[in-house]
């Protein structure tokens, strides 16, 4: 400010008042980063877009709007943790994410409940006393020079429920203020909303789904199966009435009739395994193994290929979207050897080491390298991903002429 000062009516001085405005600066500016990502999160939540990149955008607009290292985000989508995810911004570590998913996997089911959980709580020296947890030997790695001390954790409340947690990774010397600790509860708030709004919307999708699936199981149930049951019936009475009048079963007819059998049999394979798919609760009710068993028959019959499925008598403890992800990774490792294996025989073992079901699926076709992936070859990657959303880990050992074994750990369920 700049003002003249005046005697006996002329002029005598000026007076100049200097000011430091770079706190208000930068209180305006950290303002309209906080607006900007309110906007941005609630607009994610307002059209068609995946609850993934909605709180992608949460935990970067977290990291914008706040003096932290890092954020990062862990949610679920209902008391049993089904639906476990991770995510974090671009600051954190390369493979920070996984390791923090796979270690909330392995850990024991929190209490769910919102009550008497703190909007925002600062755990000071967190960093140095996780390095002493073996809780966290999943993260020790990321952790020894985090450039961070201490964590701030705030709860994603809706409804009186938990549905995951906020990390922000703090420096040393930094301290959340007031303001900050508002930003916080608000935008956890959203995810909260943005993880359940997600669930109810599966939800509501799946039930749909089942009624459908579980019409066409019927039907299908009720006419094709039926048929084809039939049709293994008469080619079988076929068979034994031309042994019967001495046909040789090398002749054109018994050669005919005994392949209308193979087809009969192996469409019925398929059938029952198609109907698996389509029961709902199918593979909840008799389990991984069994599933697997029973589209290893399809298979078999369908295309010439023996495959042994084998496995514990007693079912792993997983959970039901584990179970369902190592499924159908499976179909699809055996579906690649079908189709560019040239395999003679394949096989899948189920076993448990050291608190983890391996699942290894073999085969002693003709291998590839691993080091190259064919564009439009996309069966690697989706089982990689298939792993990664249970917090496994998938190895490829293989090798041009030495066949393929895609194996597969996944922790199993805390008590």
């Amino acid at each position: 400010m700049f003002a003249p000062t005046f005697a006996d009516g002329q002029v005598s001085g000026f007076v100049d008042i200097v000011t430091d405005a770079t706190d208000r600066v930068l209180a305006f500016e950290r303002l309209e980063r906080r607006m900007q990502a309110f906007t941005e999160i609630a607009a994610g939540m307002t059209v068609d877009q995946p609850v993934e990149r909605t709180l992608r955008d949460v935990v970067t607009a977290v990291r914008r709007s706040v003096n932290a290292h890092g954020c990062s985000l862990v949610s679920w989508a209902d008391d049993d943790r089904n639906g476990l995810a991770a995510y974090g911004d671009d600051r954190l570590p390369d493979g920070y994410v996984h390791g923090l998913r796979r270690a909330w996997a392995a850990m024991p089911r929190p209490d769910t409940s919102a009550a008497g959980l703190p909007r925002v709580a600062v755990l000071p020296g967190y960093r140095h006393d996780g390095l002493r947890n073996p809780r966290f030997a999943l993260l020790h790695e990321y952790w020894q020079d985090g450039g961070w001390e201490d964590l701030a954790v705030a709860p994603l409340v809706v409804q009186g429920r938990c549905l995951g947690e906020l990390h922000v990774y703090l420096p040393a010397g930094v301290r959340l203020s007031e303001d900050d600790e508002v930003f916080l509860t608000a935008v956890a708030d959203q995810a909260a909303v943005a993880v359940q709004n997600a669930a109810l919307f599966a939800a509501a999708e799946e039930h749909a789904a089942l009624l459908e699936r579980q019409r066409l199981s019927r039907d299908l149930h009720d006419s094709v199966s039926q048929a084809l049951f039939s049709m293994t019936l008469h080619a079988r009475t076929a068979q034994r009435h031309l042994a019967a009048v001495g046909v040789a079963a090398d002749s054109a007819a018994g050669a005919a009739t005994a392949k209308l059998s193979e087809l009969a049999q192996g469409a019925l394979a398929e059938m029952r395994a198609l109907l698996f798919e389509l029961r709902p609760g199918a593979l909840a009710e008799e389990g991984l193994v069994a599933a697997l068993q029973r589209q290893a028959a399809a298979l078999t019959a369908r295309e010439g290929l023996p495959i042994m499925v084998s496995g514990p008598a007693d079912r792993p403890p997983l959970p039901a979207q584990a179970e369902e992800h190592l499924y159908r990774l499976v179909l699809e490792a055996l579906h690649n050897t079908i189709k560019h294996a040239a395999a003679r025989s394949a096989a899948v073992t189920l076993g448990v080491d050291r608190g983890e079901l391996v699942v290894c699926v073999a085969d002693d076709g003709i291998g590839f390298d691993p080091a190259v992936e064919p564009p439009g070859h996309l069966g690697r990657r989706t089982m990689r991903e298939r792993a990664d959303a249970i917090g496994g880990r998938l190895t490829v050992d293989t090798a041009p002429g030495a066949g393929c074994r895609i194996t597969v750990r996944v922790p199993l369920t805390a008590g």
